[in-house]
């Protein structure tokens, strides 16, 4: 696939819906540019586009959306093993399963955010979330808060399942930035997105 329609493709999964000036803007390219590009999204079947539900004066702006059939274009290669350990290891083998996976991961990351303050560490275990094929981003809270929100899972089917990986994931999360974690958004109930909302230990209220 041509690498601007990949762009687009991970721009609407982190982004959600968009318009065309948007989508023009990211691309770094004009909007009949880019209009090119989604039509060809639109006849593979990967985007919709809709009037938007919602506008200022002046014409309505068109919106694309990613339909079901663009997940199979984001990473998912964990997706099939994992599947078959649900169907064939008992709770306590999945537990230790997904807690060794945690720890190996976890020792990964430590050495990359030694060093670093709290934003920085935050930054950067984003970073390393989205080389782990989990698409993850910084969101900066209303309260100054930090929120790390992942928009793709690898192994979202059996995370879904057994809500293992992502309970290890939060324990590791708090280990590594020093900080309250909690969840609150999970795809596993029909949210785009898994959201980690992080506050240090240390600033605490009271």
């Amino acid at each position: 696939m041509d690498s601007r329609r990949e762009t687009i493709l991970a721009f609407l999964k982190m982004h959600g819906p968009a318009t065309l000036g948007e989508i023009a803007s990211h691309l770094e390219v004009s909007k009949q540019g880019a209009i090119r590009h989604l039509e060809a999204l639109e006849t593979d079947g990967l985007a919709t586009v809709s009037p938007s539900e919602s506008h200022t004066r002046g014409r309505p702006e068109n919106v694309y959306r990613l339909t079901p059939a663009a997940g199979e274009h984001f990473p998912d290669g964990h997706r099939e093993l994992t599947s078959e350990l649900v169907e064939f290891m008992s709770s306590e083998q999945l537990k230790q399963f997904f807690a060794r996976r945690a720890a190996r991961i976890e020792a990964e990351y430590a050495p990359r955010l030694a060093g670093l303050d709290f934003e920085s560490r935050v930054r950067e275990l984003a970073r390393l979330a989205t080389e782990h094929g989990h698409m993850a981003d910084v969101v900066e809270l209303a309260d100054g808060g930090l929120a790390i929100r992942h928009c793709n899972c690898p192994i979202q089917d059996v995370a879904a399942r057994t809500g293992l990986p992502c309970l290890n994931e939060q324990q590791m999360y708090e280990r590594l930035l020093g900080a309250e974690v909690a969840r609150t958004t999970w795809m596993a109930q029909n949210s785009n997105d898994c959201t980690y909302e992080m506050k240090e230990k240390d600033k605490r209220v009271g």
